[in-house]
This record gives structure tokens, C-alpha cells and sequence, in this order.
């Protein structure tokens, strides 16, 4: 979720950047070219590669945990955890976990790599591969439909990815139908059913998993973040209170109640989290990035671009370069906006709040011709962008074409943007005409 707060009236710039929070949920923010983390079966604890192959990550979920313990060195992790499955199917090709654990490393190294191909094969198409090779052996292999559709999603096949969805439901629900106290089979569902949107669904299964097994604070996290995606902020922060007084040592708990606290203005509280969050886990870069975001509200530009270079430091992410870009626009560093700016929409060119952002450093500029042209790109991929329409119509209105700026504050206006902005914006543009 984005979210917008607004700064600088007069000049129509909006702080843009939003949370980067690592809630475990389909959540509160994609960070440019970092998966959105979502609930699915108990992570494991961080496993050196040497360990038997069974310890090792099931699902994305488990590599975005161990990517923040250390995310320097995640991508020879990534590899030395496929060398030791490919040693498990030569040693045993029977067992469809081993599979399973190989198609989410896949994953794993394609979305926190960027790398698309190993060998002749790209990641995405080996890990499908992996999945449907652990579905032959076990059709009822829920976990194997869960990764598959992970693969799918992140190949831009969103409708396979759902049907992977529902056959890991179907499956599921036929275990619980045998035992109806499967917590992990509790949490796979309620994952597969946050992959369709499900959400009153997700929370039935994580309330059921939590009463069965009341001591593990990841459920806890997990159902805090569902309930703050669906707006239910005070119960999201009781679940995460709860999860740290069961472990004090979680980062992420700290991490995404900050989060939460971002999202009801209460700044103080959400710098404590973030301060706790990086003290429990210094390479903790999306907790950087968050703290950055409450300087950036707050008006300490210095102080959040400090945060910013530590996250970047750590290991570069899209939405930290767009943060930081955002911070020296505020700065008066247009220079420096602009380079952040630039290197975060050439590593994702798809993302609409990088050309949000540089529309607004060369609207700041002057350089209005070059603005529009940035909102153009964001409309082309999200024509319910107000905050865009409104902003072309001042760069409109700064080139004194009053026609075209009419017709975009109208545009913003039916879209909900801000209306006395709006009327000012129009007033302004009859009083120079």
C-alpha cells in the first residue's frame, strides 16, 4: 500500500515513498524488485547449507527471513542450497519435498538475484519443472501447487498462479478433513487462500492455527499483517504485541508494528520499533528504510537519508533509491535526486511511484515539458493515478495551457484526489487566464 502525505502544498509534491515494511503478509508494500512476502508454512531458522536438506527453505517465505539475517551474502547461500538438493535427487529422486525445496531456491535466487537464467533453462521455468516434478510423485503435495504458483506469480501468469492456489486448497482441505489440528496445514491454507484475495478466510485459518498453537509468534505476525492490509490496525498491533512478548528478539514483530503505528501518524512509537527492530538485527535494511520513511515524514531529510544509505549499503532495493532520491529533492540536491531517481526505474522500469517521484524533482526543476512526460509513464500504468492527473495539470498550467490543466484537475477531482487543492489549483489557473 502507498501512502501519501502531503508536505508541500503550494509546490503539489506529495511525500510518495510509503512503507517498505517486511510484514509477512501480502502486504503493505512491494518494494520495486522485492517480492511482497506473504503468510505461508513456518519459516525455518536460518540453516548453513551444509545441514541436511530437509532444514532448508520450503517456500519464498523462508529465503525473504534468511535474505534480512544476511542479505549480502544471500545469493551463494541461494546456490550452495541448490548444490546440496541436487546431491539429494542423485542420492534419492523419489522424495517430493527435496523438489519442492529446489523449485522455491529458484525462486528465491530470481527474485532476489535478478538473475532470470541459469544455464539453457531460465529460474522460473526449472522451478515450475521442480513443483510439477514433486506433484508426479505426490499429487496431494500441497506445498508443491503453493510454490508453483509462486513460480507463476513471479512469471507474470497470474491466472495459472490462482488455479495453483485452489489445487493447494483442495488438497489442503482434504488433510484437514482428516485432522482438523494441523497447524501447518492450517497456515498452507491460509496462504493459498491470501493468494485469491481470501482475506476473512486467511484470518479463520490463522485464529484456528494460533488456538492450537498459541506459543509460536510467527502466526502471530503473519495474522497482524492480514489484519492490517484489511485496516484493523489495533488488532494487527495486539497480535504483534503478543508475538514479542513470546520472543522480545524478532525483529520483524518490531519491524512491521512500526509499520502499523506509521499507519495511525503515531511517529514516535514507529521510530522506537525501528530503532529495536535494526538494534535486534543490524542488517535489517527494510527496518532502515522504514525509519528513513518517518525522517522523510517528520522533515529530517539529512537524518533520513542517512537511513537510506545504510539500506542501500546493506544491499540495494528499488524503493530505497526512490527514498533517497526523495529525500535530496526535499533537500534542494536535485542532482542527486535525479541520480537515485534514474537508477531506480532502470532496475524497475514497471514500477509507476519511480516516475511518480522524478516527475515531481523535474517539476521542482522547471524542467515541466520533462514532468509531464514522467506522468504520462505513471498513467500509462495506472490511469486511477490522481495524485498524477493533478500534478500534469500543474505542469500544464505552468506551461499555460489551461485547457489541458482544466481537464487533469478535473480528472483528478473524479478520482478522489484532494478537492480544495483542486478548486485552489482551478482558481489559480482562471485568475492567470
Amino acid at each position: 500500500m502507498l501512502a501519501s502525505w502531503s508536505v508541500c502544498a503550494d509546490s503539489a509534491v506529495l511525500l510518495r515513498v510509503g512503507l517498505c515494511s517486511l510484514a509477512l503478509a501480502a502486504g503493505l508494500f512491494a518494494c520495486g524488485d522485492e517480492p511482497t512476502p506473504v503468510p505461508t508454512s513456518a519459516p525455518a531458522a536460518p540453516k548453513p547449507a551444509s545441514q541436511s536438506w530437509q532444514a532448508l527453505p520450503a517456500n519464498l517465505e523462508g529465503y525473504t527471513i534468511l535474505a534480512e539475517q544476511d542479505p549480502a551474502g544471500l545469493e551463494s547461500m541461494v546456490e550452495e542450497n541448490i548444490e546440496t538438493l541436487n546431491e539429494a535427487i542423485k542420492g534419492d529422486a523419489t522424495d517430493s519435498n527435496v523438489y519442492v525445496r529446489r523449485g522455491a531456491a529458484r525462486v528465491a535466487l530470481y527474485v532476489y538475484t535478478g538473475r532470470s537464467v541459469t544455464g539453457d533453462e531460465s529460474l522460473l521455468e526449472q522451478a515450475v519443472e521442480d513443483f510439477t516434478k514433486a506433484i508426479d510423485l505426490d499429487p496431494s503435495n500441497a506445498s508443491a501447487y503453493i510454490g508453483r504458483g509462486e513460480a507463476y506469480y513471479e512469471w507474470k501468469q497470474r491466472d495459472r498462479a490462482l488455479q495453483e492456489h485452489e489445487a493447494a486448497i483442495k488438497h489442503l482441505d482434504e488433510s484437514l478433513s482428516r485432522d482438523s489440528q494441523d497447524v501447518d496445514a492450517l497456515i498452507d491454507r491460509a496462504y493459498a487462500y491470501s493468494g485469491l484475495g481470501e482475506y476473512d478466510k486467511v484470518i479463520q485459518d490463522l485464529d484456528a492455527a494460533i488456538e492450537l498453537d498459541p506459543g509460536n509468534p510467527w502466526t502471530l505476525i503473519r495474522r497482524s499483517t492480514v489484519r492490517s492490509q484489511v485496516g484493523e490496525i489495533d488488532a494487527a498491533i495486539r497480535d504483534l504485541d503478543a508475538a514479542i512478548r513470546l520472543d522480545p528478539n524478532l525483529a520483524y514483530a518490531y519491524n512491521s508494528r512500526g509499520a502499523d503505528y506509521l499507519q495511525l501518524e503515531e511517529y514516535d512509537k514507529a521510530l522506537q520499533d525501528f530503532d529495536m527492530a535494526v538494534g535486534v538485527n543490524p542488517n535489517f535494511r527494510w527496518a532502515y528504510g522504514n525509519r528513513a520513511y518517518v525522517h522523510d515524514v517528520m522533515g529530517e531529510f539529512d537524518r533520513a537519508i542517512q537511513d537510506y544509505n545504510k539500506a542501500i549499503e546493506i544491499r540495494p532495493y528499488t524503493n530505497a533509491y526512490i527514498g533517497r532520491g526523495e529525500a535530496y529533492l526535499y533537500a534542494g540536491e536535485y542532482v542527486r535526486a535525479l541520480q537515485d531517481l534514474n537508477t531506480a526505474i532502470d532496475r524497475t522500469p514497471d514500477l509507476a511511484l519511480g516516475y511518480s517521484v522524478r516527475g515531481d524533482a523535474y517539476y521542482m526543476k522547471g524542467e515541466y515539458e520533462r514532468a509531464i512526460g514522467d506522468y504520462d509513464t505513471v498513467i500509462s500504468l495506472d490511469d486511477n493515478d490522481a495524485y498524477s492527473y493533478y500534478s500534469r495539470g500543474l505542469a500544464y498550467s505552468s506551461l499555460g495551457d489551461a485547457t489541458k490543466a482544466r481537464d487533469d484537475f478535473n480528472k483528478a477531482l473524479e478520482l478522489g484526489f484532494d478537492r480544495d487543492e483542486i478548486e485552489a489549483a482551478l482558481k489559480e489557473l482562471d485568475e492567470d487566464g
